[in-house]
């Protein structure tokens, strides 16, 4: 019996382990990190990046519909870009502001661009989105 008292006597309690192991494992989690940075809500270095590449404008509609533009050929094709798929205009000859293909249409028109296809896309009040460079 002398004996167990002596061994209990040398045992490190369990409130004394875990600071230990806590410690342990917080740094050694730490040390894994080579960098640790907050992002900077206030940043003015970050450029937006436009949605349909570089070459196209993003036009923003009523209802909170969107599409791409990108004009080819001095202005004579425009490629009408949707999250999905891509459709390809071509100038109308009597209305300049005017691009068509099958039922699409797309009117150039300011902030009153439209861009309707008898079906079922029907896009209107549509205003050019100016993206910060």
């Amino acid at each position: 019996m002398t004996g167990t008292i002596c061994c209990m006597k040398y045992r490190t309690p369990a409130r004394q382990i875990f600071p230990l192991l806590l410690s342990v494992t917080l740094l050694s989690l730490l040390t894994g990190c080579n960098r640790f940075e907050l992002p900077s809500v206030f940043d003015r270095g970050v450029k937006e990046l436009p949605r349909y590449g570089k070459d196209a404008t993003l036009y923003e509609c009523e209802n909170y519909q969107s599409f791409g533009l990108r004009l080819e050929n001095n202005g004579e094709d425009a490629w009408v870009l949707m999250p999905d798929h891509e459709i390809g205009l071509v100038r109308d000859s009597t209305d300049r502001q005017r691009y068509h293909y099958g039922t699409v249409d797309l009117y150039l028109n300011g902030d009153q661009t439209s861009l309707d296809d008898s079906d079922h896309l029907h896009l209107k009040n549509c205003k050019a989105k100016v993206v910060k460079k």
